[in-house]
Formats: structure tokens, sequence, C-alpha cells
């Protein structure tokens, strides 16, 4: 999946991706070397257990001073702009603008289920999951962050940064956020779809790789999860504008 999300980021007008591999077996590298030699993918390669949090201070180490903005995500997270008119750096830029005080924007997450899908569509990500969660469920109050990397004094929680003093998140309503969790049953601006189960069976094999987070065996991705974020309350189609751009692409 990592084409179709790199080719979607570099549509939204993200400048470029610092994407880490931990020990990815599919050929991550070789699937996106056409990028990583225009420089649009700065590629490189982390393996280990629970590495996470070392990625992203890795990052924030070598590239706090290439970049203005920089959103810390997954490969199964999308970020969204939700306002006809801007492009997804013009929102950025807005909600930063919020504050004087503010270093990144607490995004929230839109969770993703299955569709109805049992074993792997032969479809893209876009345009077979279309059905997501509303209102409080489960998931969609967590958020991840874009952060101006200088303000960024460490990486201790995946999902949002410890900056140096003075400074914080806000959210989309120009609130403080400081922590992982932004109670939104509704966002107008900016979101993160999150696409974490996807298909029953692709779920099935995820458990057991483990997270990226924590060195804990036993710590590993339930069924019972899968059912529990399994959300398809509403059919939203927002995505599917981009993907004729994105086969175009392939």
């Amino acid at each position: 999946y990592v084409k179709e999300w790199v080719d979607y980021h570099l549509l939204q007008g993200i400048d470029c991706i610092y994407l880490y591999d931990n020990d990815s077996p599919d050929g991550m590298k070789e699937i996106l070397e056409p990028y990583i030699e225009t420089g649009k993918v700065v590629y490189t390669f982390f393996p280990g257990k629970a590495r996470q949090l070392d990625a992203y201070n890795d990052a924030v180490r070598r590239f706090k001073n290439r970049t203005k903005y920089m959103a810390f995500m997954d490969c199964d997270e999308f970020l969204v702009q939700e306002q006809s008119g801007l492009s997804l750096a013009e929102t950025v830029e807005m909600l930063m603008k919020k504050s004087v005080r503010c270093a990144g924007i607490a995004v929230n997450w839109r969770m993703y289920g299955s569709s109805g899908h049992i074993a792997p569509p032969e479809g893209s990500v876009l345009e077979s999951y279309l059905y997501r969660g509303i209102g409080n469920a489960k998931g969609n109050d967590c958020i991840k962050t874009i952060a101006n990397p200088r303000l960024i004094k460490e990486y201790r929680h995946v999902h949002y940064p410890t900056y140096y003093r003075g400074f914080y998140s806000m959210n989309e309503d120009g609130l403080r956020c400081d922590g992982p969790f932004n109670k939104c049953l509704e966002t107008k601006y900016i979101r993160i779809n999150h696409y974490f189960t996807k298909s029953k069976e692709e779920w099935i094999e995820r458990r057991s790789r483990g997270k990226a987070d924590t060195l804990d065996y036993n710590d590993r991705r339930t069924l019972e999860e899968f059912y529990e974020h399994d959300h398809n309350d509403v059919y939203d189609p927002i995505m599917l504008p981009y993907v004729e751009a994105l086969k175009k692409m392939s």
C-alpha cells in the first residue's frame, strides 16, 4: 500500500516524505526508488523492535531545519483537508496561526472499518474502504500531530511531542491539547483517515507482527480489537475524487 500512500500525500502538496522502513519484507525501497531518486522520499532503513519513538526523534534531529512543518504519521493514516478552496498547506498555516504559542496541531483520527471485506479486496485502500465510524466511535478521539519540528524537545509518546517550555499543540478549534486524545464528534478543517483494520484477514496477519512501540511480546493486537474498531457506520466517499488521479500515477 505504500505507493498509494506516498502518491496521495504528494498530490496533497506535501513536499517531502521522510520514510522510515522498519524491517519491511515486501520490497519497500525498490518500490519507492523513483521517488527516492527525485528527493520526494528520503528513505531511512530503521531495523529493530519497538522503534517508532526512535524514528520520530531521529526525524526531528536530522530534518527539523529542512521543513517548516512535519506530520508524524503511519502508512495507514491519510491526511485530509476538508475546506474547499484551501490546500493542505494553507489549512495547516491557518490553524498554526491561531496562537503565537502554537507549536503543533492535534489532528483527530476518523476510524475506517473493513467495509465488510473478509479477504483483501482487489482495489486500492481509498476505493475499497469507504465506511467509517461517526461521533464517539472508538478511536475517533485519538490524535496525531503536525508540528514545527524546531519547537519539539522530544517524542515520548507516539501521538504527541513534548515541546520546549511555553509551547503546545492546539486542536482545530484553537484550544490547547496536551495529550493523545481530543474529543471531536466531527472535524471541519483537517483530519486523518485511519484505515486501521482493513480486511479481517489482513488484521489477523498484522497482529502476528506485534506493535511498533512496545517490546512486550504478549501485547499484541487481538481479534477482539478488530471487532471493537470495525466501524462501518456511515458511507464517506471523500477520498474517491483522488482515486482516478492516483491510478494515472501508477
